[in-house]
């Protein structure tokens, strides 16, 4: 009797833990709307860090590279509509929230997202301690808990058939914590261009994984 009880209690531990995780890990493989568990929470959608058009070269600082980030910071924030979830903040408030706090916060423009570009981070992984203090600082300005950070856009094009491609990649952090809960590569194409129609295209793929259409 007794080992049947504890059986049970085990189970039923298991099952518990079980539910309890899927509810929180919006990475579930089957999952087609990833963000959308986070609508409700507060999230603040950091400005595109990196962008290059070699997988291999960064060509950031650009004047055409640093006019695409902004592009693509605005397309995203218009891709989530006149209603975006009402406790999500996005970059173009978050850019001039740091600036009116020059001097006391990180600039959200030249975050260290180094270890978030070479590979696709797992979720539970821990973030830099450089980025650590920078996503800390932002966030302070308001009541984010989560980040949502494209940390790079690039361009390159496909051997098969020489059709340029664009990947946008989007990781989400728990604050808090200092962990990645989220990560995804975002492809568009064609993308022959660092242009708005590019910007778009991505802002829109982002915009419906989190539950928008």
């Amino acid at each position: 009797m007794k080992k049947a009880l504890s059986t049970t209690v085990l189970f039923a531990t298991l099952f518990s833990a079980a539910c309890a995780g899927s509810a929180l890990n919006p990475s579930s493989p089957d999952a087609v709307e990833p963000l959308s568990a986070f609508a409700g929470r507060a999230v603040a959608v950091f400005p595109l860090q990196q962008v290059s058009e070699e997988p291999s070269v960064s060509s950031s600082h650009s004047d055409l590279a640093t006019a695409f980030r902004q592009t693509v910071d605005y397309e995203i924030r218009f891709a989530f509509g006149e209603a975006p979830p009402s406790r999500w903040i996005f970059a173009p408030a978050i850019v001039a929230s740091a600036r009116r706090n020059a001097g006391m916060t990180a600039d959200p423009t030249k975050l260290v997202v180094e270890g978030l570009t070479e590979k696709l981070p797992e979720p539970g992984g821990n973030i830099s301690e450089t980025l650590r203090t920078q996503v800390r600082q932002l966030v302070a300005l308001s009541e984010a808990r989560y980040v949502l950070l494209p940390a790079s856009v690039r361009f390159y094009e496909q051997r098969q058939n020489g059709t340029r491609r664009a990947t946008m990649r989007v990781v989400l952090i728990d604050a808090r914590l200092a962990q990645v809960r989220w990560a995804e590569d975002i492809t568009t194409e064609p993308a022959p261009a660092l242009n708005r129609a590019a910007a778009a295209a991505l802002a829109s793929r982002l915009a419906v994984m989190a539950g928008l259409h």
